[in-house]
Formats: structure tokens, C-alpha cells, sequence
């Protein structure tokens, strides 16, 4: 049995190198600076959070506005696989009960990173927010391949399947 997965080993596809792990702290988008590591460090974080605010302040000076920054909401979303329909659940309801703020920067882990887009753009993406969560399963982004092709391809999954998906949203912009 160790004679097959050793020569599965040296089977397979030549993967490109991953970032070193010395490097992965360091990444950054193109964008600027999206990425922060507070609990390493809080600076940057800070920094970039009062930049943020003098630009806002500067850009409604800018338009003859001087009165205090307006209150703002954030929103993050928690992870949880096909439990995002949770999140998506509450975001209906919250709507629902009128009490739903808009938020000024939303975010997300996994499947709250999927819907933290719907809930950036508020409560007219609700309906397409619960449709993604009750009309898509997982063999609409994925198939597994199984065990011993997981060792001659690239990956134990192919997400195939997900290039032939359109978001609702995406439809609709």
C-alpha cells in the first residue's frame, strides 16, 4: 500500500510555489492597504482607519459641509459553510423589522464573505441575498473527484461547476 501513494506522490501536477510564509503578513492588493493583522499589529489598522476619516472630513469640507461625521454602522459576517443562510435569514429579517442601518463598510470569512456584497448594497438585494442561500446547493459550485484522483489532479474538488453559475447580482449590474 505504500509502494502506490508514493509513486501517486510523484505523480502528480506541479503546483506553483506558495507565498513564503514570511512574505504572507507583508501581501497586499493592488488597491492599498485592505489587509491588516491588528492583533500583530494595531498601528497600521489605526492609521489607516484616521486616514480614512480626514479624507472624509476633508472631501465634505470640500462641499461646504462642516457639521461632525454622521454615525456610521459596520458589519461583519461570520463564516459557516452552508450556514451563511443564517446570515442571510437575519439580514431579511432585520430588514423586515425596519431597523436595518446602512452600513458603511461590511466583511466577511468564507461564506459571509460571499454575502457581505448583498448586504453592502442593502435591503433591494434581499430578495436575490435568500435566493442564493435556498436555490443553490453545493453541487452547483463543486463535485468531488474522489480519493484517488485527489492524488493525479490538482485538487479533491472541481469547482467547474461554479464558472457556469451567475450570481443573481451579477445579472442584475
Amino acid at each position: 500500500m505504500v509502494l502506490p501513494v508514493t509513486l501517486a506522490g510523484c505523480a502528480t501536477p506541479k503546483r506553483l510555489p506558495a507565498v513564503p510564509v514570511a512574505q504572507t503578513a507583508r501581501a497586499q492588493p493592488a488597491i492599498g492597504a485592505i489587509r491588516f493583522l491588528a492583533a500583530r499589529d494595531p498601528a497600521p489598522f489605526a492609521d489607516e482607519a484616521i486616514a480614512s476619516i480626514r479624507k472624509e472630513q476633508a472631501y465634505l469640507a470640500s462641499q461646504g459641509k462642516t457639521e461632525p461625521l454622521p454615525p456610521a454602522s459596520y458589519l461583519a459576517i461570520s463564516g459557516g459553510g452552508d450556514n451563511g443562510a443564517f446570515g442571510a435569514g437575519l439580514l431579511n429579517g432585520w430588514t423586515a423589522s425596519g431597523t436595518r442601518p446602512e452600513f458603511k463598510v461590511v466583511t466577511g470569512i468564507s461564506t459571509g464573505a460571499l454575502s457581505a456584497p448583498f448586504a453592502f448594497l442593502g435591503p433591494d438585494y434581499d430578495d436575490e441575498l435568500a435566493r442564493v442561500y435556498t436555490t443553490i446547493s453545493q453541487r452547483d459550485v463543486f463535485r468531488m473527484r474522489g480519493l484517488l484522483k485527489g492524488f493525479f489532479a490538482d485538487a479533491m474538488a472541481d469547482s467547474t461547476a461554479r464558472r457556469q453559475l451567475r450570481w443573481p447580482v451579477e445579472r442584475r449590474l
